[in-house]
């Protein structure tokens, strides 16, 4: 009989979705188990077929092979979850599958050429940029991480050499002493007044604030020395910088940076903020906010360079000419403000200093008889002067910095340097591999001797790897202050890196590091100069377990000691 009310006509989707549900409603349990049972065996074979030795490669010779596969347990993502949870771990337990010194890893189906073979290393840091790419890499990171548009990739490719030789600012005189007396005066200047002896939160300065600071007495005060060092050198480089204006518009902008820098692996795998998934949130929306801030420091220099500057700005005259300098470029290819990449810059300028001086100056005090030795080193060129004073009122004693003579003339405390750069540094070299490439490694015995690496592949040198080989670093997990030193043929102390890689490899070694040397030398040696630091707690100097970041590591738990004003001879 006829529907009345309804539609005569049949719909067969219902009637299918109809016969599935009662298919499965009606199903025996031996479907359900093996609906059960199929993800688990996706999983296992996924995992006994993902992985594969290594094989003659074809059309080469014998002693050319492919790059062995390390397995992986979840198709499409590959190794991406572990890699993600902790990148470190992956990369120790799958040199441990192997033995040539290369394997292989998947990553979210891209393939990543993982080499710690020394051979192989220097070959490929050898090779030109037409054959491992630095530039594809470097940019993809711009977008992904920074959040450049897209749509400003062609102005960046049309503007990138002039962009690279700005590089001069950080590398090359006079650029590089304008540049490092601006950050030394700050330093000069912070140092003598790094503690406040107040029991009232309002009068500390920013430092001790997020150094959680506890007022002990008039001549001694508690804080977690890793944050506190980390705001102090962080103040001076991005007022040497970027000028002191953006800091006092955005006095949050240092901490917003230490947030985008725990969600970088997230930002390289493209995890979007709504990702259900612990610390994805917090980074986006610092890297908003950063966005803000650096977008209206454009603006600022935009009306500047047009002669109408912002009054909301101030005077921005101490803007370093390196920044500037980008900015000409900025405006010569009509890079828009929301399309410029000074993140990168600020990014760069807090991440890796501001960490390293920590593990610095803690693995110098928990060393025994380590901090007279040094004091006694720097002591030409790190001058405390008498402070000013009337009556019962007397100013912070005044300090003087040598940049230079600290980088060159005091070889032990170079060392020192060198050997915490080797102990908390982990960073990587990653390269596009725009053509086939073969590449041999040092172990002549092995049958296996040389590997072909496919173009459209990727190559990533971990370099914390071969810093922490007890083959090149006996006892590589204990500090040891002479470890760089080395006897010059007239006798006298010099250092040496050696085969240690703290600033990445190749052409495109870090452009920063002479300046990032030079901050943190002189923070360093005027913090030994200035205080006196004791454990906060009854268990002596205790050095904290790595945290992994983007190149410098982070400790896991913060070092908390107390500070007394060093006594000197007026003093007395």
């Amino acid at each position: 009989m006829d529907d009345f009310y309804g539609n005569d006509e049949p719909n067969p989707e219902a009637g299918l979705v109809a016969q599935s549900l009662n298919f499965l409603l009606e199903a025996p349990s031996a479907v359900w188990v093996t609906i059960a049972l199929a993800p688990i065996l996706v999983i296992i074979a996924t995992r006994i077929f993902s992985g594969y030795a290594s094989r003659k490669a074809s059309n080469y010779s014998d002693s050319v092979n492919t790059v062995p596969m390390i397995p992986y347990w979840i198709p499409f993502v590959g190794h991406g979850w572990q890699f993600l949870m902790d990148p470190v771990r992956l990369l120790r337990e799958a040199r441990s599958q192997t033995q040539h010194g290369i394997y292989a890893l998947n990553l979210g189906s891209k393939t990543y050429n993982v080499i710690y073979d020394p051979a192989m290393v220097k070959a490929a840091l050898q090779q030109k940029e037409s054959t491992l790419q630095l530039t594809p890499m470097a940019l993809s990171l711009v977008v992904k991480v920074f959040g450049v548009p897209k749509q400003a990739l062609p102005k960046y490719e049309a503007a990138w050499d002039e962009f690279v030789a700005l590089s001069n600012y950080l590398l090359k005189e006079p650029h590089l002493s304008n540049m490092l007396k601006v950050t030394a005066r700050s330093v000069e200047n912070m140092v003598p007044k790094m503690i406040s002896f107040t029991d009232r939160e309002i009068d500390l300065q920013p430092w001790e604030r997020h150094g959680r600071a506890n007022f002990v007495s008039e001549n001694e005060m508690e804080v977690d020395l890793m944050a506190m060092l980390r705001d102090l050198l962080g103040h001076a480089a991005v007022a040497g910088v970027f000028g002191k204006s953006l800091l006092e518009k955005y006095p949050n902008i240092l901490h917003d940076v230490y947030e985008l820098e725990t969600g970088m692996i997230y930002f390289a795998m493209g995890v979007p903020a709504w990702i259900p998934f612990p610390g994805v949130v917090g980074p986006h929306l610092a890297r908003r906010r950063l966005w803000t801030a650096m977008d209206e420091f454009q603006r600022a220099l935009d009306a500047d360079f047009a002669g109408n500057p912002d009054p909301m700005w101030g005077d921005l005259d101490d803007v370093s000419e390196f920044i500037m300098e980008r900015h000409k470029v900025y405006q010569k290819y009509n890079i828009e403000v929301k399309e410029r990449a000074d993140l990168t810059v600020l990014w760069a300028l807090l991440i890796n200093s501001n960490l390293l001086v920590y593990w610095h100056l803690l693995h110098i005090l928990a060393t025994p008889g380590l901090v007279d030795r040094l004091r006694t080193e720097i002591a030409p060129f790190t001058q405390v002067a008498k402070p000013f004073s009337i009556g019962s009122f007397s100013e912070a004693p005044k300090l003087n910095l040598d940049h230079e003579g600290l980088a060159k003339k005091c070889p032990l405390f170079k060392s020192t340097y060198l050997e915490a750069l080797r102990m908390c540094d982990q960073p990587w070299s990653i390269r596009t591999v725009a053509s086939d490439l073969v590449l041999s490694t040092s172990n002549t015995s092995d049958t296996a001797s040389s590997f072909k690496i496919h173009k459209g592949d990727f190559i990533k040198i971990p370099h914390e790897l071969h810093m922490h080989n007890p083959v090149y670093f006996p006892d590589p997990s204990s500090f040891n202050p002479e470890r760089f030193l080395v006897r010059a043929d007239d006798g006298s102390l010099t250092t040496d890196m050696g085969t240690i890689r703290p600033y990445g490899g190749g052409a495109s070694m870090c452009k920063g590091r002479i300046f990032a040397e030079s901050e943190c030398l002189a923070l360093v040696a005027g913090v030994l100069m200035m205080w006196e630091f004791e454990p906060a707690g009854t268990t002596g100097w205790m050095i904290p377990k790595l945290k992994k970041a983007s190149a410098v590591s982070l400790p896991e738990v913060d070092t908390r000691v107390r500070i007394r004003r060093r006594r000197f001879e007026w003093d007395e």
